[in-house]
């Protein structure tokens, strides 16, 4: 499972990088003629951030409340204090003279540069009636409380999320299998109309404020250009797609053997996953077996603490365990950006929450160890991808049969006994992922290009180009609503592959400060790594655009070489 990280105004998570020349904003700005700008421009920013600080906290509060109580009330509160937070960032007035100083060019300090593009990314995006936006928080609010609320039935019994899971992971009954995985997209008719809705709307705002449709306003806010985006998942495509059929072919035949039937009858129901995101239980490492008994925050208190970030603070604000009407998911948040960082999951023992909440605390601990002494604006992380690289950097250790040795779980004789099943695990899952990666990509730009396309043939024409799923036959059902982030966080699944190529070099240079290569460089106990981890990405928070910090980081742009290296090894 893999954190939401949800993209919502209220958390602010906007990039950094160079401005957005060539982006359409077609809204009125007001140049300002102060001789020295900068005196001008660091009183209003201290003003906006006085303004915007409890409002943006408040929000944050509110929906982490609402996402663990699920109660009616408590999304009521939420909405409403996003009503709010989107009132003050509605404001055309201001926006006009952000932009103004933004685009005056007579800024000098690069710190209120940053900060007036931080502001500006945020304000871009809710320059329209602010009863539009209301609208779209509500609806947004209502097919959230849909998720979180909704339990799937298996045989007329209903489950939660994990006892879906779990019966996707163990069973090898096929009728049982299917039955749980028609569960699980089961409530994609309950959200369609709703999410429908809401991409009509977010649409007439992106084309009210010049841009295509949303996916186009989106990117922009993020910073990306979309044909240098879609050029990457091209190469990513290529770089792939001969290597994920090789390696998907062999999981399909220890599939089947499994299951006791032929490769060419295996369904989307057979893989263990809803969506085919992770790779199945057929690499036998034996891992599930080992962390069944383990006690997952016990491990990650030790591992994180080992390398100098304590999480302790962190774990005690958290709501960690399963509970009715709280959001079956897992995700961190930074709820004012002075200390309150808080992770909501759902913990079972096992191998699945192990990596998830690895995954969790490396954005937390990003959040946590991001300079307080930097503006407020300033304190997030670079971009989501960054954020994404970091997380998914600690997920993968749990996969690692060097770390499971390192932390005392298993001893060398074991370690050597499973390493070629991990070996061949670790290279299927990049693989994988980015195929997946690409169908939620892809999907998306088509839902807002033209929402009224044939949307349930569509997705499963990207699932069995790009992931080599077979359709279920006369299967005719909004499956693609059942993923929750197309409503919670729209246009954002990309940066979790970008936040791969991010991980990828990454892991390269924590290596060499390890003097280590990939596979054995685990980090655990060597202080050194949070040290550099703190120093080189986490205190300079939003300080520096993505492009620029991954240079800083890792000596590189961002590119898919290091990424190739990982599955080609």
């Amino acid at each position: 499972m893999r954190s939401i990280a949800l993209v919502a105004a209220a958390a602010l998570l906007v990039c950094c990088t160079s401005a957005p020349e060539k982006k359409p904003t077609p809204v009125h700005s007001e140049e300002p003629t102060a001789v020295n700008i900068d005196e001008e421009v660091l009183p209003f920013l201290a003003d906006q951030t006085k303004e915007l600080e409890p409002l943006a906290k408040a929000a944050n509060q509110a929906w982490y409340e609402a996402s663990v109580s699920g109660k009616d009330e408590d999304w009521e509160k939420s909405k409403q204090a996003e009503d709010t937070l989107n009132r003050y960032f509605a404001n055309t007035e201001l926006f006009a003279k952000v932009k103004g100083y933004r685009d005056s060019g007579k800024v000098k300090d690069p710190l209120l540069k940053r900060q007036l593009d931080m502001l500006y990314l945020a304000m871009l995006g809710k320059q329209v009636d602010p009863v539009l936006l209301q609208k779209i928080t509500a609806l947004q609010a209502k097919v959230e409380q849909t998720f979180n609320a909704f339990r799937g039935r298996v045989d007329g019994k209903e489950m939660t999320q994990n006892q879906i899971n779990e019966i996707l992971r163990t069973s090898t009954n096929s009728r049982k299998l299917q039955a749980a995985w028609e569960a699980q997209k089961s409530v994609g008719p309950a959200v369609e109309p709703t999410l429908k809705e809401l991409v009509a709307l977010r649409n007439q705002v992106a084309q009210k404020l010049g841009f295509r449709d949303f996916y186009a306003l989106r990117l922009a806010e993020s910073e990306y250009d979309e044909k240098e985006l879609l050029a990457l998942f091209d190469q990513l495509d290529q770089l792939t797609k001969e290597p994920f059929a090789k390696a998907k072919a062999e999981v399909d035949a220890r599939l089947a053997k499994r299951l006791k039937i032929k490769p060419e009858q295996l369904m989307p129901w057979h893989y263990q996953n809803p969506f085919f995101q992770q790779p199945p239980d057929v690499f036998k490492t034996g891992l599930e077996e080992v962390y069944q008994k383990q006690d997952v925050l016990k491990l990650c208190r030790t591992f994180y603490s080992g390398i100098g970030l304590d999480v302790e603070d962190i774990l005690q604000r958290s709501d960690l365990y399963e509970k009715k009407g709280k959001s079956p998911h897992a995700f961190s948040s930074d709820i004012d950006r002075s200390g309150d960082v808080r992770v909501l999951a759902n913990i079972v023992p096992g191998a699945e929450w192990m990596g998830t909440m690895m995954h969790e605390l490396g954005h937390a601990t990003y959040s946590k160890y991001i300079d307080r002494g930097l503006p407020w604006l300033l304190r997030n992380d670079a971009h989501a991808l960054t954020t994404e690289g970091i997380a998914m950097l600690m997920e993968q250790l749990a996969g690692n049969p060097y770390w499971v040795q390192a932390m005392g779980l298993i001893d060398e004789k074991k370690r050597d006994q499973i390493l070629p099943e991990a070996k061949l695990e670790r290279t299927f899952a990049p693989l994988q992922f980015s195929r997946w990666t690409q169908v939620m990509l892809r999907f998306e730009r088509e839902l807002y290009r033209d929402p009224s396309q044939d949307l349930n043939a569509l997705w499963w024409q990207m699932v069995e180009q790009y992931q080599l799923l077979k359709r279920p036959p006369d299967r005719n059902a909004p499956d693609y609503a059942s993923k929750i982030h197309f409503v919670a966080a729209p246009v954002y699944y990309h940066n979790y592959q970008m936040g791969e190529l991010f991980l990828s070099q990454l892991q390269e240079t924590v290596a060499k400060l390890q003097d280590k290569d990939t596979l054995t460089a685990v980090y655990v106990g060597d202080t050194k790594v949070g040290e550099f981890l703190k120093a080189e990405v986490f205190a300079v928070g939003a300080r520096y655009p993505w492009n620029e910090l991954t240079r800083r980081v890792t000596g590189a742009p961002l590119s898919a070489e290091a990424f190739a290296r990982r599955f080609a090894q």
